[in-house]
């Protein structure tokens, strides 16, 4: 016998309510990727193993990208909360998966934001010391880091039309200095087929598979446009076109990048022998005063993702004190600006002071990016899984079961599988086989206090994922959820 459909809770009006259009929503998802300042590095990283297959894998990380975009904008058509893939999760595998799945995504929202202000303090550093002044020097590189954090955090306060703006300005100035120099590229070769990437010389399958693992880690942050489920104008429509199209744009964008990097350097070997692809790519093509813009334009972009990171974290936050998981402080915002303030001055701290106390201990900045950006992504891929498991579960809760959406959860599960287990074995190297753990030891931070909320106020985790948008109706004879 089907049950009466219970409507969600009322939702709350204090986010900026149907601001964003479909160019600001897109450039949520696009700016928390940082497209430029993955093709300035990552393609030198995956044709170390890949080699000439490189552009193989990523067609192949594309596919699982997009794959996980259609989960995500199956969630989208039905429900637009701020609490994103939280939200989606709690409504198909309940509160403890939705609120496992929301921590997951504030950690590797709140790591990437912290990879933002390594990598513009870098980038700038290179820049400041190209015009005399000293920028690489420990002292400079943690003032930049407070700089950036303060800043991005301070977009993110004033405004969620504000923030999304400065980063889409900021990330078409950034793509655009670096494929310029990868369009000189491709122009000077007399835009010639490279054969030997078509016929993957050197090749090899297991080389290829691991660098669908790296390549797909490029991607991380494409979804966020979902946490502008509560700001979105027509966010049923307006979030599953922004997730998918920032996948096939950004993928598209990473293609051209890694054939002609590939093509510049005249051999994968090469390439992976440079620690500043797109600056000795600038050199080759006769663009050497092309690099402060090059430095400029990554740096811009690595801001941009701290202001992204910093606005989607905090909205699965709000999500969380607004339905009573989280302390209710947590889920208040701004009378004035419309924005979780409360969320984004706790996010804000943390993103400028681990890199901080990294760096100053003796770790070298891209070393601690690297360690951050492992850590940020496990959180990422717990979300993911379990969005995914969860799909079939809720169209079938609102008598909507759909065997390609079986097909598509069964897929989407296997292949992350595949990347978190090739991010664990073989067992690497101290200390980043630690990195694993110490991504355990922050989630079970915050599934302890969950679990703490549950024994002592369970009507609080039975509101967990009921904060939304505009419901869709479920279809007649569901079963409640």
């Amino acid at each position: 016998m089907s049950s009466e459909y219970t409507p969600p809770s009322p939702h709350d009006r204090g986010l900026a309510d149907r601001s964003m259009g479909q160019v600001a929503v897109l450039a949520q998802s696009v700016a928390a990727i940082a497209p430029s300042a993955v093709m300035a590095s990552l393609p030198a990283l995956i044709v170390l193993y890949a080699g000439e297959g490189a552009w193989v894998s990523y067609v192949a990380a594309v596919v699982v990208v997009v794959l996980i975009g259609f989960c995500v904008a199956m969630f989208g058509r039905r429900l637009a909360s701020s609490g994103s893939l939280y939200t989606y999760v709690a409504r198909g595998l309940g509160s403890a998966g939705g609120f496992a799945a929301g921590w997951g995504l504030v950690i590797g929202y709140t790591c990437i934001a912290m990879l933002g202000v390594i990598g513009g303090g870098v980038y700038l550093g290179s820049f400041l010391e190209g015009i005399g002044i000293s920028g690489t020097s420990t002292i400079t590189q943690v003032i930049l880091y407070v700089v950036f954090a303060a800043l991005a955090a301070g977009f993110a306060v004033a405004g969620i039309k504000l923030s999304t703006r400065v980063g889409l300005v900021l990330e078409v100035i950034s793509v655009a200095a670096v494929l310029i120099v990868f369009v000189v590229v491709v122009v000077q070769n007399g835009l010639s087929i490279d054969t030997s990437q078509l016929r993957l010389e050197g090749a090899t399958f297991d080389g290829v598979t691991f660098g669908i693992v790296l390549a797909v880690l490029g991607f991380v942050g494409f979804e966020s446009a979902a946490s502008l489920g509560a700001e979105a104008k027509n966010p049923h429509r307006a979030i599953p076109r922004a997730v998918l199209g920032s996948a096939v744009l950004v993928g598209l964008m990473y293609l051209f990048a890694t054939y002609a990097s590939v093509l510049g350097f005249g051999s994968a070997e090469a390439l992976s022998q440079s620690a500043a692809p797109v600056s000795d790519l600038a050199t080759n093509v006769g663009m050497e005063g092309f690099t402060p813009l090059i430095d400029l334009g990554v740096t811009a972009s690595f801001f941009a993702v701290a202001i992204a990171s910093i606005n989607a974290a905090s909205r699965v936050l709000y999500t969380m004190g607004v339905e009573g998981v989280l302390p209710a402080a947590v889920g208040k915002a701004h009378t004035t600006h419309k924005t979780p303030h409360v969320a984004i001055l706790l996010i804000a701290p943390v993103v400028a002071l681990v890199p901080i106390v990294m760096v100053v201990g003796g770790s070298a900045p891209l070393v601690a990016f690297a360690y951050i950006g492992t850590v940020g992504t496990f959180g990422y891929m717990l979300a993911y899984l379990l969005m995914a498991a969860s799909l079939p579960i809720f169209l079938n809760r609102r008598g909507e079961s759909s065997g390609a959406a079986v097909v598509l959860s069964v897929l989407v599960v296997l292949s992350l599988l595949y990347v978190v287990y090739k991010n664990v074995y073989p067992v690497p190297p101290s200390p980043l086989n630690r990195l694993p753990y110490i991504f355990a030891a922050a989630l079970l931070v915050g599934l302890a206090w969950y679990l703490i909320v549950r024994v002592t106020a369970p009507e609080r985790t039975r509101r967990v994922g009921t904060y939304e948008e505009e419901p869709v109706p479920i279809a007649d004879g569901a079963a409640r959820g």
